[in-house]
């Protein structure tokens, strides 16, 4: 609290986070007292939780996704339309000493937006299969560039000549020093040309290039952990377009790092939670606590009247980044 001589000496009210009141022919000035509310619900801490898996994805895989989303508001950058389009949906539990080690979890995240149409993908993760027709081609060591490119073309209408075909590609693994999970990512991709004699498996790999059953498929291993998926861009008027996809998951660690029991290990290294016993929220979540013998029985619903208080949560973890579209 302080007291004003001079010009502002006249004073009387609020202005921001101060206060001006008159007493005694003067001027004193004091700080508003302000109040948080409780920072640390399950909701709140929900949404805090994802961000680390999204921004180190998102790092990671940029390189490949330069101009990836079309028609995004001026001052809107890919990085924006990413974490807008999968925040929501977002599931991945990081601790707090695995953000720290830039853990990363591959995870179905949508990565591309725009005016071409989807490349639809189905088939068992790993071993998927496009709607991209390739006819009766055989994907081989000698097939040529411009073969993959006429059957493509040929076979399927909203493809011509000057698309590029790209396959990303996200490898899962375990770091051997924190046993943090990471990922890995690459990216390859082939221009369809009625006229390259390049042989196509010098550009491309059979991971992402592989024909099956008259389709464009893949071709990972069978111990392949991680997340994939083709994307179709265009060049026109000077502007990239794209298909919209998501990634395709084959990844046990997502799994892991998704459910219930990986928020709560990974909520226990940020404070854990604070629910409040009346608050609707808190109750969706909690069981009633049973009261101490003898103490507060009720003939009732609605718990004990004593209930005794959930042991905290606290405590746990705390130990201390190709072709473009």
């Amino acid at each position: 609290m302080a007291q004003l001589d001079g010009i502002v000496s006249k004073l009387n009210g609020s202005a921001g986070q101060l206060t001006f009141k008159r007493l005694a022919g003067k001027t004193v000035v004091s700080e508003k007292i302000t109040t948080t509310t409780n920072k640390r619900t399950t909701a709140q801490q929900k949404h805090r939780m994802k961000w680390p898996n999204l921004i180190k994805m998102y790092s990671g895989i940029a390189p490949l996704l330069n101009l990836a989303f079309e028609d995004k508001a001026q001052g809107v950058s890919d990085y924006n339309m990413f974490v807008k389009v999968n925040f929501q949906a977002s599931k991945v539990y990081l601790t707090k000493s695995e953000a720290a080690c830039k853990a990363c979890v591959a995870a179905p995240y949508q990565i591309s937006m725009g005016s071409l149409e989807s490349i639809n993908i189905s088939g068992t993760p790993g071993a998927s299969v496009t709607d991209i027709a390739l006819g009766t081609l055989l994907i081989t060591n000698s097939t040529t560039v411009k073969e993959f490119s006429m059957a493509v073309v040929l076979n399927n209408k909203d493809f011509d000549f000057g698309d590029q075909i790209s396959f990303i590609r996200i490898e899962q693994y375990k770091n051997l020093i924190t046993d943090a999970p990471q990922c890995k990512f690459y990216g390859e991709a082939v221009v369809l040309s009625k006229d390259s004699d390049v042989k196509l498996y010098d550009v491309v790999s059979s991971d992402g290039f592989y024909a099956k059953g008259g389709f464009l498929a893949c071709n990972l291993s069978d111990d392949f952990q991680g997340a994939y998926t083709w994307v179709h861009s265009r060049q026109k008027n000077g502007n990239t377009l794209v298909s919209t996809q998501a990634l395709e998951v084959k990844n046990k660690l997502y799994a892991e790092y998704s459910n219930e029991d990986a928020y709560k290990r990974a909520v226990a290294t940020y404070g854990g939670e604070h629910k409040n016993f009346l608050t609707p929220e808190a109750q969706q979540e909690a069981s009633p606590q049973p009261s101490p013998k003898g103490e507060g029985e009720q003939t009732g619903g609605g718990g004990s009247t004593n209930p005794e208080p959930n042991p905290s949560t606290g405590g746990g973890e705390d130990n201390g980044d190709k072709p473009s579209l």
